[in-house]
């Protein structure tokens, strides 16, 4: 019996192989004009400028992941478009829900949240 709960205990230890989740970003630079509100790919920023980073991730099915990803220095963070955004502004140390998804925290540092599978999240933020 001894032998069965060590050799379970030592079966237990092994690492379970990980699981990759493919995450990219793509960042666009916000401009209105008489049309309304446009997004074109993001080359050169200046100061002032709003733009909209768009995360998209592929996750395994039948799992959950916790993704986390800084916002990059000399953003202000703005809004984000997940409900379950979890926000650091000490560099990812500690964290708190976003309660107001419009009212991000401008101060920033690290964004986090679980996913289920394939799906993307936006997020506007103003150059510092």
């Amino acid at each position: 019996m001894r032998w069965t709960l060590a050799l379970a205990a030592m079966l237990a230890a092994l690492p379970v192989k990980a699981q990759q989740v493919g995450v990219s970003a793509a960042v666009y630079r916000e401009r209105a004009d008489e049309r309304g509100s446009q997004v074109e790919p993001a080359i050169l920023l200046a100061r002032g400028d709003r733009v909209v980073t768009i995360v998209t991730w592929d996750a395994p099915r039948g799992g959950t992941y916790t993704i986390v990803t800084p916002v990059p220095a000399g953003l202000a963070l703005q809004s984000a478009s997940h409900r379950d955004l979890h926000v650091s502004s000490d560099g990812g140390r500690t964290w708190r829900r976003l309660v107001d998804p419009d009212n991000a925290p401008r101060d920033a540092t690290h964004l986090r949240w679980q996913v289920v599978g394939d799906g993307r999240l936006s997020y506007r933020a103003l150059v510092r």
